[in-house]
């Protein structure tokens, strides 16, 4: 049976032109993701993930290195396709926006949102260029969603279709590992209150289900237990106050808080307002649970062991996916006072994240966002990747996929892999400038050499004996309406 249903809404039976808007909408968002993802440079992470699909084999990938990445090997796997085939690194943009789009058509084809919602959700920040533009894994995250949410009324009659897209949602990251685990145990509180009702067949069909689930979990946690050598296998934070002020800055940043704004704190106070009410709805709908479970679950993996601002983006898609599933239960329905109240509140978070997202693609346009492949450009240009290059930096390696070797003579001795192990005690490439890094230099004598910005304090002036300044090739990392931090690469040569 098809994972994607065959009904209709009552707004697409209506064969005028009003009830298409949204191919119109989605005509416009086509159009503007194409020119944005063309003009977007991947940055380290992005690089990263191309590199393990290009230099590693399946079973390489799955027993040696994503133990190192902390991250499940869907989107790997799906790029293995293209680099493999040896098709140019630009792929990876197109592939994350084909992944987005499927997103949006999902969201506006079969969602229970009023007009003005499905215009906005597709130009907001994080469907449009967090997780659309800038091409990693997260990009997985809303189709997935968006099918979960799609078959949560009929979950009980098909539990095989809706264990699957728990079991594909888990193998996208670590939070949506998580968030498939706790909408699972959901569902089995869900059939534990209807099991008398259940005949013998559709129990053996539950109970087969959550037996796949439990397996592929169980298989992803070898997969990922982290090695004894990784750079941060040791850090926790298990400090409740962590927990709540991080849980504070994700949740409002997560709907109209804005880190480089002048009000954030005004930002913040009405982001967690927002959540208030979309908890009272939830309450409503006997739905609290499906929210507060995985958030919780989330929550406590950024305050114990990590977290980044762009991470804000999977608790959005997470509010809403539950929104989704409220809403839709009183499809074509008179909504109540509330359920009109909250999606005004909708409506104005997306019109909020629509300005963040204006401002991100308009600078990504006009300016850098990494500075490798300008640095890429130099060097082919100059002829010099047959040159001895030193590098220092992890973010190097973003340079690398634009060419068909590791032209790198100190990253992974010059062969591959090319992307980077996180290992402690494995990985011996150069990181910052400091009076190690220059005495190997010093010692080793390359032709180039080449800093990434990472663990160098931009107040440092770099100088090297006998070697000249080439070039700085900048880029810079927008968050929201401004600038998260630097992905600059410097170059210098050898004096003849």
């Amino acid at each position: 049976m098809s994972i994607i249903p065959s009904f209709q809404p009552d707004i697409y039976k209506n064969g005028s032109l009003r009830s298409k808007y949204w191919i119109l909408v989605f005509a416009v968002y086509i159009i503007l993701l194409t020119i944005a993802a063309s003009r977007h440079e991947p940055w380290m992470d992005e690089a990263q993930a191309w590199l393990l699909a290009k230099d590693s084999s399946v079973i390489d990938l799955f027993v040696k290195y994503l133990r190192y990445e902390g991250s499940p090997g869907l989107w790997h796997l799906i790029l293995m396709l293209p680099a493999k085939l040896g098709l140019s690194y630009f792929t990876i943009n197109i592939f994350s926006a084909v992944f987005s789009a499927l997103g949006v058509w999902l969201f506006l084809r079969y969602s229970p949102f009023p007009p003005v919602i499905k215009i906005l959700f597709p130009f907001s920040y994080f469907v449009f260029f967090q997780y659309g533009v800038v091409a990693r894994s997260y990009c997985l995250i809303p189709p997935l969603l968006f099918l979960i949410a799609i078959k949560y009324k009929t979950k009980i009659k098909h539990p095989y279709q809706y264990i699957l897209l728990l079991c594909l949602l888990a193998n996208v990251s670590t939070h949506t590992f998580l968030i498939a685990a706790a909408i699972l145990f959901v569902h089995l509180l869900d059939v534990g209150k209807m099991w008398n009702q259940l005949d013998k067949q559709s129990k053996i069909n539950q109970a087969l289900a959550v037996s796949i689930f439990g397996l592929m979990a169980g298989l992803l946690v070898l997969v990922l237990l982290p090695p004894s050598d990784h750079f941060v296998v040791g850090h926790t934070n298990w400090n409740l106050g962590n927990f709540i002020e991080i849980g504070k800055v994700m949740i409002s940043g997560a709907l109209v808080s804005d880190e480089s704004s002048k009000v954030f704190w005004l930002q913040k106070v009405m982001s967690l307002a927002i959540f208030g009410v979309s908890l009272l709805w939830l309450r409503q709908k006997k739905l609290t649970f499906l929210y507060l479970l995985p958030l919780f679950l989330i929550l406590c993996l950024f305050a114990v062991k990590y977290w980044n601002f762009w991470h804000q983006g999977i608790l959005f898609f997470l509010w809403v996916f539950v929104l989704w599933v409220s809403f839709d239960k009183d499809r074509n329905k008179e909504l109540s006072k509330m359920g009109k109240t909250l999606l005004l509140l909708v409506s104005i978070v997306l019109a909020v994240q629509v300005y963040w997202s204006t401002y991100a693609v308009r600078f990504d346009f006009y300016n850098n966002y990494s500075g490798s492949y300008k640095i890429s450009e130099y060097i082919k240009a100059n002829q010099l990747e047959n040159k001895k290059i030193f590098v220092s930096g992890w973010r190097s390696i973003a340079i690398l996929p634009y060419f068909n070797e590791n032209i790198f003579a100190n990253h992974n001795n010059g062969s591959k892999p090319r992307f980077w192990v996180w290992s402690a005690t494995q990985n011996q490439t150069a990181i910052g400038y400091n009076p190690a890094v220059a005495n190997t230099i010093e010692r080793e004598q390359p032709d180039i050499v080449i800093f990434a910005s990472d663990h160098i304090d931009p107040k440092v002036t770099i100088h090297i004996e006998g070697y000249n300044f080439g070039k700085a090739f900048e880029g810079y990392l927008c968050w929201k309406t401004g600038i998260y931090e630097p992905d600059f690469y410097w170059i210098f040569r050898k004096q003849e």
